[in-house]
C-alpha cells in the first residue's frame, strides 16, 4: 500500500542505552510535547510511538549484568553506578552479531513495514544506540525491491531519519557507509544532532572534546545515486559528560527540524 500524505504522520522514537525495562521507555511523550510546542498551532495531525527493546536486552545480558552488579557491589558502588551494569551490557549485546541484536533489528523493521502497510508517512527519531539500529534497518530497507523509488516518496517506508547522540565517535561502532539508492530526483533526509560535550558522540571520554567534529562527512557521497541528504547540527545540551548525552530530548532546534521535516 503506498504512503498516503493525507494520513497522520507517525514519528517512531527508538531509545538508546537505558536502564530499567520496556515500561520505563517513554521518550516519545517528550517528543510529542516538544513537537506540539514547536508547531505552535499549525494544524498538522501526527502521532508519536515508541519502539522498545530493553526487555530483549535484559534477557540477553542477565549473566553479564549479574557479574557487573556483583563487582560494583563489592566496591560499594551500588548507587548510582550500579546502573552501569545495565548500560554496559546493552552495548555488549549490540556489538555482537547475535540473536538479540538480530531480534531488535527485526522487530524494528517489522514495525516500520506495518506502519507503511497502513499508509502513514513515517519518520524515525533515534537516540544513541537506538540510532545504530535505526540506521542499519533503514539501509536494509533501501535494498528491498519496490521500496524507495527516488521518483515517488509514496514508496518510502521511512520518509526521514533524525539521530541524536549518534555514537559514531566510538570506534567500536563500525559504520562507514550508507546504502546507495537508485537514481531519481528525491533525496532521503538524515539530520544528525550532537553536542560537543557529549562523550558518546565525540569519543572524548576522558579528554577535551573537539572544537569541530563533522560526523556526516563520513557518509556523504556526492554521487547522484547516493540519494542521501545528510546534515549535521551541533547543539549545546546544557550538560556535561553523560548528562549531555541525555539532554537532547527537549531542545527547541530538534523540535523545529522535526516539525519542518514532517511538513514537507
Amino acid at each position: 500500500m503506498p504512503v498516503d500524505p493525507q494520513k497522520s504522520r507517525k514519528i517512531l522514537v527508538v531509545h538508546g542505552v537505558e536502564s530499567g525495562t520496556d515500561a520505563d521507555q517513554n521518550q516519545h511523550e517528550l517528543i510529542r510535547q516538544l513537537l506540539q510546542t514547536r508547531l505552535n498551532g499549525i494544524p498538522l495531525e501526527f502521532e508519536t510511538e515508541m519502539y522498545r527493546y530493553e526487555n530483549i536486552n535484559d534477557a540477553a545480558q542477565q549473566p553479564l549484568k549479574d557479574l557487573l552488579t556483583l563487582f560494583l557491589d563489592r566496591l560499594n558502588l551500588n548507587t548510582p553506578l550500579a546502573a552501569l551494569a545495565d548500560i554496559v551490557a546493552d552495548v555488549v549485546v549490540s556489538l555482537e552479531d547475535n540473536k538479540p541484536a538480530h531480534q531488535i533489528r527485526a522487530g524494528l523493521r517489522t514495525r516500520i513495514e506495518a506502519i507503511y502497510g497502513d499508509g502513514n508517512p513515517l519518520y524515525i527519531l533515534a537516540h544513541s544506540l537506538g540510532s545504530i539500529y535505526a540506521f542499519d534497518v533503514v539501509n536494509e530497507l533501501i535494498e528491498v525491491a519496490g521500496y524507495f523509488d527516488r521518483n515517488s516518496r509514496q514508496t518510502w517506508p521511512v520518509q526521514g531519519l533524525i539521530t541524536i547522540g549518534w555514537p559514531i565517535g566510538l570506534s567500536l561502532f563500525k559504520r562507514t557507509r550508507v546504502e546507495d539508492f537508485r537514481t531519481g530526483t528525491e533525496f532521503f533526509r538524515w539530520s544528525n544532532y550532537w553536542g560537543r560535550t557529549d562523550p558518546i558522540v565525540t569519543g572524548a571520554i576522558f579528554g577535551n572534546p573537539p572544537v569541530y567534529y563533522d560526523i556526516a562527512e563520513r557518509f556523504t557521497n556526492n554521487a547522484q545515486t547516493s540519494g542521501w541528504a545528510i546534515q549535521d547540527h551541533v547543539l549545546d545540551t546544557g550538560g556535561a559528560w553523560l548528562l549531555a548525552h541525555v539532554g537532547y530530548w527537549q531542545m527547541a532546534a530538534l523540535g523545529d527540524d522535526l516539525a519542518t521535516m514532517i511538513q514537507s
